[in-house]
């Protein structure tokens, strides 16, 4: 793969690079910010809670594990902060919709200027995708070895995914298969279509070294020319993918001491 540092295209890799800033960055316009955020970072109690909405407490509140209700709330006062400072409103006062699929967006009264955001979170890493106007998907995955890939494979992957896993040598089939797992499920997410989007009705490509592409969306090897696909290295175990609505894009990633 390609690799370049924090600052890239989507032809390109990322080499593990996460810019430190202390503020939000400007406006994200001919450019998508992608944040990482450690769920398992110490904070100072309550504080997440503050800034949450009812329904996100309740949200939170449901979860059976103690961890898992820490890192949602912690994810979600993440994603307030970083809208906040994008678009210069309290974070208790951000207002989201939801559309069918469950994917969450800004109320339309609090985005004139079209920001688009997407959330994805695996183990104790989350990764929080940003950019104006065009359709985006984030997702990251921890890697498991104790999962059967080739089973999966065949139940969630088109025919040429299949094919382009078998092909791949023995070492490689597990970060390929996580690969194409994170590929697909970031322009699903994108897409907003959520499961009304067959998994085998579009291809990416599987190969964990080399460029991501989409491959071709039921059968048309055209369509995929409209989306930029980018690996990132989010951190020894994880697979993660950024997808954009846009035949070029331009990639930034971020970490903030208060962050992450």
């Amino acid at each position: 793969m390609k690799e370049v540092s924090g600052l890239g295209d989507a032809k390109q890799g990322h080499d593990g690079s996460w810019l430190q800033a202390s503020v939000t960055p400007t406006f994200p316009i001919s450019r998508v910010d992608v944040w990482r955020v450690c769920l398992d970072e110490a904070v100072k109690a309550g504080s997440e809670a503050s800034v949450l909405s009812p329904d996100e407490i309740a949200r939170a509140n449901r979860f059976h594990f103690e961890r898992d209700r820490i890192h949602f709330s912690r994810c979600r006062s993440a994603l307030r902060s970083l809208l906040a400072g994008y678009l210069a409103i309290p974070a208790a006062e951000i207002a989201f919709e939801y559309l069918s699929s469950g994917k969450p967006q800004l109320a339309a009264g609090q985005n004139p200027r079209a920001l688009q955001f997407n959330v994805s979170h695996s183990a104790n890493m989350a990764l929080i995708a940003f950019g104006c106007e065009h359709r985006l998907g984030v997702d990251i995955e921890q890697i498991r070895v104790d999962v059967d890939t080739e089973s999966l494979a065949d139940r969630f992957f088109s025919l040429r995914e299949r094919a382009g896993l078998r092909a791949l040598p023995d070492h490689l089939r597990v970060p390929g298969f996580f690969a194409c797992w994170t590929r697909k499920e970031a322009f699903l997410k994108a897409t907003g279509d959520g499961l009304s989007f067959p998994l085998a009705d579009f291809s990416v490509s599987t190969h964990p070294d080399l460029n991501p592409d989409l491959e071709e969306i039921r059968g048309n090897t055209e369509a995929g020319k409209q989306w930029s696909l980018a690996d990132l290295n989010a951190g020894d175990g994880f697979r993660a993918t950024v997808a954009v609505e846009r035949a070029f894009a331009r990639f930034e990633t971020y970490s903030s001491p208060r962050i992450c």
